[in-house]
Order: C-alpha cells, then structure tokens, then sequence
C-alpha cells in the first residue's frame, strides 16, 4: 500500500520550523505544562511550603484506587501490544519471561497468548556458542534475548562476493586525448611550487542575506564552522541547556494542541535542527545573548540557522554511503509500504512519518554539497567534538 492509499494518510508531515511563530508567554506555558502533567493537585509549588495539615481530597482519592479494582491504563500499553503483534511468536521464549517480572506490567499484555505460558520458563533455543554452560538457566530473563542464536554473528548467513574479472583498455594511451587535457589543465599548475590562483568565484563570496532556498556558498560554510565553537559552549552551561530545552517541551506541546506538530517531536529537530534551536532560543529569552555569538562572522540569527541547516543536509548527503542510499531509495519507492500497517494504523503512521522525515533530512541540492565538500573536514571534526551535536541540536549521519 503506498502512502496515498489512504485518505487519512494523504497529507505529508510538515517539518517546517516557524521561528517567528506568536506563542504564548514562556512562563505561561510553563505553568500550563507543570499543572497539566502532575497526577494529583499537591497544593504547594515548593516542599518547603509544603505545610503541616494531610489533604482530605488526596487521602479520599487513595482510598477509593486502594479499594477498588479499575485500573489505570498505562500510555504506552497498546504500542507494546502492537510490537508484540508483529513479532513471531517463536522469539517470546526470549521475551515473556522477562515481561512478567516487570512491575506493574498489563495483566493483558501478560495474558496473551503465547507471552503467558513462558511465565518462569527458560528458553528451549540456545545459540550453539552458548550450549554447556554450567548454571546458564539461572541467568536474569533480562538477558535472555542474548541466548538466541540469532545474537550471535556466526548464525548471519555471509554473502559470498563473487570475483571480478579483470579487464583492461583497449586503447591504454591516447596521446591526442592528453595534449587536450594538458591544454585546458595545465600540470604545472598543480606543482609544489605553482602560484597560488587569485581569482575570485562564487564560491569565495559570502551570501548576504540567507533565505530557506538560497545557495550555499563555500564562504557561507566556512564562516558558519567558525562560529560552531562558540555555539557549542553557550549551550553547555547548565542553566542555558535546560531553558533551551525546557523551551523546546513546551513548543512541542502547543504545536499539538493548535494540531501544527510531529507525532514524533523529534523529527522537527532532525530534519531542520538549527531552525528549531533558534525557535527555543527566541522563546526562551536568550535571543540577545546567541546573536552576540555569531554577529561576529556576519550572522544574524535567521540567517544563521537557515545556513546551519542547508550545511547540515549537504553534508549529510556528501557522507552517503552506498548501503544507505540504497536504504533511502526503497523508502523512496515505497518497498516498505505493505509492511506498514501489521503493527496498528498508530505504528504504521509513526513508521510512515520517520521516513518522510529521512527522506527531508537527506535532500539537498547538488550545488550545496559541493560547496559544503570544501570545508567538510573540518565541519565533520567539529560536530564528532561536540558529540553529533551543533549546541543542542541533534545532527544525525546515517553511515
């Protein structure tokens, strides 16, 4: 089934960031969210306040769940019963023994059919690397998914390569083809001791004012790597790191409510992950201190993020492998489609926005990555430093 089989599925996330977007005051919604994820009401904000008088609402309300048997359903119950669903159920041996000595696990995850009987039991599948161990039943259930021989890298069938025939050039030197090559490129030119070219191209020259759909120059790059130190080290102190990220909570939550955001918030902040940061920023009220940052290679703060962003695919794309833009292109042509459904309509719709999501974060034009490719050294040494990061912001490279 493609993505458009369905009239529910027919419009595509949007991955755009707003980073003017008009939302509501900082500490406004910051109330809202504290108020709105606390399971009873406390009545204090602080436990030196906390009082000295038990409340009678809160006690009454302890009673009664003490007392009664409705059960509370756990957010993430039917997610596990899909997953469950989908896996074969000759691969619960590894995994209901476990499950049922997790607290507070469903009574109807727990009861499933094929999940109840392995209540206490060991795996009658052991990886052959594992057979005759002395005391291995008394392992914890936690590790039993090692014990499948599938864990072990002798049960992965390898694939033999098939030798290539060696082939050589009918013509091995045409010396009409390189006098041609010698008069465009001239060898001496890449001597040791040629001059250096003067000349300047596009590529040398900064963009002024950089939009979402703006070429990328050299330049551009360059002067955005100098300012990733400083980034960098603005979101490493702790009290900047938790503003900006509380501040990204917050907008994940509004963007819900108004029916604007992801089902995976993270996938905002991986398609286009210094927009995002920018947005935290601005609404956090440190828009001041990070524009003090980067004004110095001649950045504004907007134009900062759509350069970071348009740099960031660029380069994603300049480290493809071939393994994994094989991967894209199935995703692209939709091989993954008739498998989407088997877990749910809600795990086939999260698996459906992920490769959308992979889809944007890998697409940029050409020019770009070219130009990114002169500078991709020491963008990549920059970005490994900071632990796949530019400040707080996820910079994912599928290799």
């Amino acid at each position: 089934m493609s993505f458009g089989a369905k009239a529910a599925l027919d419009k595509k996330p949007d991955f755009s960031v707003n980073m003017n977007e008009k939302l509501p005051p900082y500490e406004e919604m910051l109330k809202k969210f504290v108020k709105e994820n606390q399971i009873v009401d406390r009545k204090y904000d602080y436990h030196w306040d906390i009082g000295n008088i038990f409340d009678n609402v809160f006690r009454v309300t302890i009673d009664y769940y003490g007392q009664t048997e409705k059960r509370l359903k756990n957010v993430h119950e039917d997610d596990l019963i899909a997953m469950l669903s989908v896996i074969p159920p000759e691969y619960y041996q590894y995994i209901g023994p476990y499950l049922h000595t997790v607290p507070n696990m469903p009574e109807k995850i727990l009861n499933m059919p094929g999940i109840k009987e392995t209540k206490n039991q060991f795996p009658k599948r052991i990886a052959k690397e594992l057979e005759g161990i002395e005391d291995l039943e008394f392992v914890s259930p936690y590790l039993y998914y090692v014990l499948m021989p599938e864990s072990w890298p002798d049960y992965r069938r390898t694939i033999e390569k098939v030798p290539l025939p060696s082939t050589k050039a009918k013509v091995m030197h045409n010396p009409e083809f390189f006098e041609k090559i010698n008069a465009m490129v001239p060898e001496e030119m890449f001597y040791p001791d040629a001059p250096k070219q003067t000349k300047l191209t596009l590529s040398d020259i900064r963009t002024l004012e950089p939009t979402l759909n703006s070429p990328l120059t050299s330049a551009d790059v360059k002067a955005f790597v100098g300012t990733l130190d400083r980034v960098n080290a603005f979101t490493k102190d702790l009290k900047t790191y938790d503003r900006i990220n509380t501040a990204g909570t917050l907008i994940d939550m509004w963007e819900k409510e108004q029916g604007k955001g992801t089902q995976v918030s993270m996938l905002k902040d991986l398609v286009n992950p210094c927009q995002r940061l920018v947005q935290k920023v601005k609404y956090a009220g440190l828009e001041r201190e990070f524009s003090k940052l980067i004004n110095a290679d001649g950045f504004d703060i907007e134009g900062w993020a759509y350069t970071c962003d348009k740099t960031v695919k660029a380069y994603r794309v300049s480290m493809l492998t071939r393994s994994v833009m094989a991967s894209i292109l199935l995703y692209k042509q939709g091989v993954h489609d008739a498998l989407r459904d088997i877990g749910g309509t809600r795990i086939g719709d999260l698996q459906r926005e992920t490769v959308e999501a992979i889809l944007a974060m890998y697409k940029a034009p050409m020019s770009d990555v070219l130009e990114t490719r002169k500078n991709r050294g020491e963008l990549r040494r920059k970005i490994i430093d900071n632990n796949r990061f530019i400040g707080n912001a996820p910079i994912l490279v599928l290799y």
